[in-house]
């Protein structure tokens, strides 16, 4: 048992397993830094940039022998339950999950393959168009296609919650409409507060809400900023924004926290969406006063001080999270 029972909070999208990279003196304290950030669980991203199906089949490998190694901080989630178990123990819950199923090509049936190794979260769609359906950076959303609802259909089937967070404006509200569980926006923020081809429109927030939905709020700078860093107050607004348009337990976190290094990341994501990132280098690349998962734990303050009462800021941290998991993942 690495630390105390605390308050349930939920990152619906932190990063890869390079975050879970331990201190050196510590060489099995894998995730330590985001359990001394309060988190209760965390959603990471399989293979990010994987064109088949064999780099996910080896970072699944990669996972079984984490958790075999590390079981006393780290508990591989498939259910809400475990969620919960990993909070009581005091360890770190992981969520496996992908950005965009385009390795899958054409086979559906991969889908169920996946969750019954531990798949829990989903996209579509990267910020390209896939087999699936448009991304939220292409100039041209057609919407679902066929194999797209296909790929809807089989992720609800199997337990797997639908992330639309990358997914282009039509081709998430097809995705929302369509789907028999609620979807998340993972990290995803107001695109009437900062307009980033990244971020939510009103309708996209309401059509998510409506359906039993979450957004986590995200504190990346392209997100949140326009040309200065953005500080937590900019962070917060658009919790407030989501807030006050569908009502707090629509909102949920999710910070995007990545394992980058300046040269990965300004010769990768930077110099390929460049659209999207703007202005912004790696030193700003995330809002001052929630850069990290070591300014986690002064998130419910700030809520709070942003007019959030008690039950709502633990909605927000993790409580609506687990309703949403809950109803995708069923028992």
């Amino acid at each position: 048992m690495s630390k105390t029972a605390g308050p349930l909070m939920i990152d619906l999208l932190g990063g890869a397993v390079g975050l879970l990279t331990p201190p050196a003196d510590e060489p099995l304290a894998y995730g330590r830094k985001l359990l001394d950030g309060g988190l209760s669980a965390v959603n990471l991203t399989m293979a990010l940039y994987a064109r088949d199906i064999k780099p996910v089949l080896v970072e699944f490998f990669d996972y079984q022998n984490l958790f075999a190694e590390a079981p006393h901080m780290l508990l591989h989630v498939k259910t809400t339950e475990d969620i919960l178990e990993a909070r009581r123990s005091g360890r770190l819950g992981i969520i496996q999950g992908v950005q965009g199923l385009h390795f899958i090509e054409d086979q559906t049936p991969y889908i169920q393959i996946l969750a019954t190794l531990g798949l829990r979260v989903a996209a579509l769609t990267y910020n390209e168009s896939t087999q699936f359906g448009a991304g939220c950076l292409e100039p041209v959303d057609d919407g679902l296609t066929l194999l797209g609802r296909r790929a809807v259909r089989e992720l609800n089937r199997c337990g797997i919650l639908i992330d639309v967070s990358h997914a282009g404006e039509r081709t998430s509200l097809e995705i929302a409409e369509m789907s028999e569980t609620p979807v998340a926006a993972t990290h995803s923020n107001a695109k009437a507060l900062v307009p980033s081809g990244r971020n939510l429109t009103d309708p996209q927030i309401k059509a998510f809400a409506a359906g039993g939905g979450v957004i986590g709020i995200s504190p990346y700078s392209p997100f949140c900023g326009t040309e200065a860093r953005p500080t937590l107050d900019d962070v917060l607004k658009h919790f407030r924004y989501v807030a006050d348009l569908v009502g707090p337990e629509h909102v949920a976190i999710g910070t995007d926290f990545f394992p980058h290094s300046k040269i990965k990341w300004e010769n990768g994501t930077r110099r390929m969406y460049p659209e999207m990132v703007g202005p912004y280098v790696f030193e700003t690349l995330y809002a001052e006063g929630l850069a990290g998962h070591a300014d986690l734990p002064h998130l419910p303050q700030a809520l709070e001080k942003a007019g959030f009462s008690g039950p709502e800021v633990e909605g927000i941290c993790g409580g609506n999270a687990m309703r949403v998991l809950k109803a995708a993942w069923g028992a």
